[in-house]
């Protein structure tokens, strides 16, 4: 058949396939040609108030060591032409894609005295901003209000400061081979989550249920010393969970989870490629959050190893230099008993899935996936070898995937609520249906300093 007696739809369709085809390879061109102009390059980042990695100087030690080539990748990335506008791009479709982790962009603001004086009364907050912000005019806390600390060995087990080694990129800061999120501080919003907890508490406390809040820390206060933090743009999370902690209802059982990973920050407790803690580190959570309840934790070597392999995670992309960070390996502890895990979707859909999946053979950036099979927005962990245990919550986000199989061998239920995902019942009546005895509260520490990890808990601890 000849292209004239064709029909006018093939016709057509053949035609608009090219014309498309034309549009892309010229604004490709034309994207490559933009990346190799220079003087289009920017030079400073308004967003992140710093100035851009320059061109680097040619020196032959340089070029036999290798680095001239490695500063001449920092500059590429770094000077993008347009990359504020990349930034911003990304993390809208970051957003589309539902990713509900709380980041920070940017420097973090810090006050020049942290913590403000601790309040009687956390009073009720309008909504805010995700930006976090921290007043400059504050004071010591009283020391009757802090909180009571473990002390801590003389010598530093954590990551050694070399600012030499020392690279800042957006809010991700690296430190030799080690990676790790910034995290800010907000009066306000340590208010509403010591509010929200404290209300639901005292609720609870009718019933005869038991609330415990214990915030995991990230890596930048447990790893990193204190000292260090002010010029990482930082704050202290000792000082942060205490103001928080400090002004609860008595009806909290407040849990000191700073002090209980910093005591053993010469272990494996965070990854170096990943903003999440391992589950070791998990685990030494789990032994505070016990003792607090009055259980016996199960001994760590009750439990099975079980090696996952070479794991990169959410920072390996975004760190200055990620060819330097030192690979993670990813381990899961296997609690004893007959346990079986039951996940529930946004729908209510539910289905079964292991609650320690096989991820051997996955992908390297895959592999926090063995906790829980991923975040759902319920999962229902039985342990039928416990059948007279008691049955708790956990409120959590993805740091708690590891640390709620600890539970299983205190509890015959165990329900790991995401507060970022469950929203089709509210918390107090989850609680009478389902004959609750512990609820336990734990966003990583950043969720409780955003505005918008606030919103998700009060919304599920709210009458109606």
């Amino acid at each position: 058949m000849s292209e004239n007696k064709k029909p006018k739809f093939l016709r057509k369709k053949a035609d608009t396939g090219f014309k498309l085809v034309i549009p892309f390879f010229l604004a490709l061109t034309v994207l490559t040609i933009v990346s190799f102009v220079i003087p289009l390059r920017p030079t400073q980042s308004y967003t992140e108030k710093r100035n851009l990695a320059e061109f680097p100087d040619f020196s032959v030690e340089a070029l036999v060591s290798g680095s001239y080539f490695d500063d001449i990748t920092d500059w590429f990335s770094d000077t993008f032409p347009g990359r504020e506008s990349w930034i911003s791009l990304s993390d809208y479709i970051s957003g589309l894609h539902g990713h509900s982790e709380i980041t920070i962009q940017g420097d973090i603001p810090v006050g020049d005295d942290f913590p403000m004086e601790l309040p009687e009364e956390p009073a009720p907050s309008e909504p805010s901003s995700t930006e976090q912000t921290i007043s400059s005019d504050s004071t010591e806390p009283a020391a009757e209000d802090q909180e009571e600390t473990e002390p801590l060995e003389e010598d530093w087990g954590g990551v050694e400061m070399n600012t030499d080694d020392l690279i800042r990129v957006n809010s991700v800061i690296q430190i030799g081979d080690s990676a790790f999120s910034g995290l800010g501080f907000s009066a306000n919003e340590s208010a509403r989550y010591t509010k929200t907890i404290s209300t639901f508490a005292d609720k609870m406390a009718e019933k005869g249920v038991r609330v415990v809040s214990a915030p995991p820390p990230t890596a930048i206060g447990i790893m990193v010393e204190e000292e260090y933090l002010e010029m990482l743009r930082s704050v202290s999370q000792q000082e942060t969970l205490s103001y928080m902690h400090s002004p609860m209802s008595s009806n909290v059982l407040a849990v000191d989870t700073v002090s209980a990973l910093l005591a053993h920050n010469d272990e494996y407790i965070y990854f170096r490629t990943d903003h999440h803690w391992t589950a070791l580190g998990a685990y030494y959570s789990y032994e505070a959050v016990c003792k607090a309840l009055g259980y016996t934790p199960a001994p760590l070597d009750s439990f099975e190893e079980w090696d996952q392999g070479e794991f990169k995670g959410s920072l390996y992309g975004k760190a200055g230099r990620p060819g330097k960070l030192r690979l993670d390996n990813l381990m899961a502890y296997v609690p004893q008993g007959d346990i079986h895990m039951q996940v529930y979707d946004k729908a209510g859909k539910g289905y079964e899935l292991p609650m320690l999946a096989d991820t051997t053979q996955r992908d390297t950036n895959a592999k926090y996936l063995t906790f829980l099979s991923s975040d759902h927005a319920l999962c229902e962990i039985t342990n039928n070898s416990l059948p007279d245990g008691p049955s708790c919550i956990v409120v959590k986000d993805s740091y708690g995937n590891c640390f709620a199989p600890f539970l299983t061998q205190n509890y015959h239920k165990v329900y790991a609520i995401d507060y970022r995902k469950f929203s089709w019942m509210k918390l107090q009546k989850f609680v009478d249906e389902y004959d609750i005895d512990d609820v336990i509260f734990m966003p990583y520490m950043t969720a409780t300093q955003s505005s918008l990890g606030n919103d998700f808990l009060e919304k599920l601890c709210r009458d109606k």
